[in-house]
């Protein structure tokens, strides 16, 4: 596979909790009573300090992953195996990804704070956290 959009020299921008940011469903309440309010867009702020997230869709939209730790196998995530929003919200640590499950394969590394966000759709299959300080 030539760099099939994977993470490479990331110059330009890319996420995990698991959740589905929807709109409003168009509850229906009570006589009388407001319809629920559109749930609020995803924004880069929504990743927890210490963790690395990704999302489905570009400007941080659709469904949020995270991950903390170091993760052999990331496959198990949905969201990690095509994402086009990425922000590293680690605490001390820059973030190293892997296009191979087990630290294989092409790898790459974000610094801590790095965030972004675009049309190319993105994977990984493996993460550690390096350059902790």
């Amino acid at each position: 596979m030539p760099i099939t959009r994977k993470l490479a020299v990331l110059a330009s921008g890319v996420a995990l909790t698991g959740g589905l940011l929807a709109g409003s469903a168009g509850t229906a309440g009570a006589a009388g009573s407001a319809p629920a309010a559109p749930a609020a867009p995803a924004a880069a702020k929504d990743c927890p300090s210490g963790w690395f997230c990704v999302w489905s869709g570009k400007n941080y939209t659709g469904r949020m992953q995270k991950v903390a730790g170091n993760n052999a196998d990331l496959t198990g995530f949905v969201v990690f195996q095509g994402f086009k929003s990425w922000y590293n919200h680690g605490k001390s640590c820059d973030y190293k990804w892997y296009t191979k499950t087990n630290y294989r394969g092409d790898s790459g590394v974000l610094a801590r704070g790095v965030k972004g966000t675009g049309d190319a759709v993105w994977y990984q299959k493996s993460n550690k956290w390096v350059n902790c300080r």
